[in-house]
């Protein structure tokens, strides 16, 4: 499991990069267009989604009727790479730095909303949708990216990245964050006793390393095998709740009049 926590922790600071990279490329043809979502409704990174409350009971060894730690990771990792959408918010330590990130979005990527604090490189926003993406940083973020002028004096309006940057949306995706978070755990690494909590009002089963939740924990909802939450290890703290597993998330572009054109 500590290699989850590694590989999360990583693919989280990744989605900084690719934020900044888009935003700072050179603009094809820019716009203003948007529908009637405002920006000011945006909440700061991590706060969208409020951290549930976690009860601990009693854990119980997968042989005595708790499904195999494997078989839960399986059907936990078939669920989430099927589904069509998805959120999760939390935070997440890297190298001694905390990024608050709250993410919503369709598994092909086409369609997110993604708010995202780096401690000390400042905070960003990405929207992408239909008719573009839009990208919004306040001035620390657009320093550090080394952006234009005209960008870093974009206040809280929204950039529109340019036509190229269309071609991020896939690593932005919901499908390639699970991935590349999965794909970093096998059965081998996995605790044979499973444990048994609640987060919030979900019942849930607890997987975890061998060594114990200190080197990370993966929740999982025990009436549709859903990833509910996970939590870091020692050296990697962090934790992330997930929720809107195939729900329509309402992601629309910001409004025009929040929408500064590079042209």
């Amino acid at each position: 499991m500590k290699n989850l926590t590694t590989r999360l922790v990583a693919v989280t600071g990744a989605f900084a990069i690719t934020l900044g990279a888009a935003a700072c490329s050179k603009s094809d043809t820019p716009s203003s267009s948007g529908s009637s979502t405002t920006a000011s409704s945006s909440a700061s990174a991590g706060s969208s989604a409020s951290t549930p409350a976690t009860t601990d009971s009693a854990s119980a060894p997968a042989a005595n009727g708790a499904a195999r730690a494997a078989d839960l990771l399986e059907k936990a990792k078939t669920n989430a790479l099927a589904a069509k959408s998805g959120a999760f918010a939390g935070q997440v330590d890297q190298a001694g730095k905390k990024i608050n990130i709250d993410f919503k979005g369709t598994s092909d990527g086409k369609t997110a909303d993604i708010a995202i604090e780096m401690q000390g490189d400042g905070k960003a926003r990405v929207i992408s949708v239909g008719d573009g993406v839009y990208i919004q940083g306040d001035p620390t973020f657009w320093k550090k990216q080394g952006a234009p002028a005209k960008v870093q004096s974009a206040g809280q309006k929204f950039i529109k990245a340019p036509a190229s940057a269309g071609a991020m949306t896939q690593s932005l995706s919901l499908k390639s964050f699970l991935e590349k978070a999965f794909g970093a755990v096998t059965p081998q690494e996995l605790s044979s006793t499973v444990g048994s909590e609640k987060v919030g009002s979900v019942d849930c089963w607890v997987i975890t390393d061998k060594k114990g939740k200190g080197e990370g924990a993966l929740y999982v909802s025990k009436d549709k095998f859903e990833v509910v939450r996970f939590t870091g290890s020692t050296s990697s703290p962090g934790q992330l709740d997930f929720s809107k597993w195939n729900e329509d998330l309402g992601i629309k572009a910001p409004p025009a009049s929040q929408v500064m054109s590079l042209g």
